[in-house]
């Protein structure tokens, strides 16, 4: 597993594609590329939140929640593209976990 890894990836439509973002560092370049004249105080917060996460202030899930609001506010935000196993369900609904 990746230092500071998201406990569940964002993911986000980029023109034709879909990206994943998977930890801090994939979340601090996708802040640092977007662009500057469509930054606002949702893209400020998530990037506050990324840099206390890189340092230990916050918990790394804390980061991509931010991430995740950020992309749901500018319409990027997408589910996951992936199927996921019936048997990662139950394990999740047994342990009292989200889906």
């Amino acid at each position: 597993m990746r230092a500071q890894a998201f406990g569940r990836a964002v993911f986000f439509r980029d023109g034709a594609h879909i990206r994943e973002i998977q930890d801090i560092n994939d979340a601090l370049a996708f802040m640092g590329a977007w662009p500057t004249s469509r930054r606002g105080p949702i893209y400020d917060s998530a990037l506050r939140a990324c840099h206390a996460a890189q340092v230990g202030q916050l918990h790394a899930d804390g980061a991509s929640d931010a991430i995740r609001a950020f992309a749901r506010s500018v319409g990027i935000l997408e589910q996951t593209p992936v199927a996921i196993d019936p048997w990662v369900i139950a394990a999740q609904v047994l342990r009292g976990a989200p889906i």
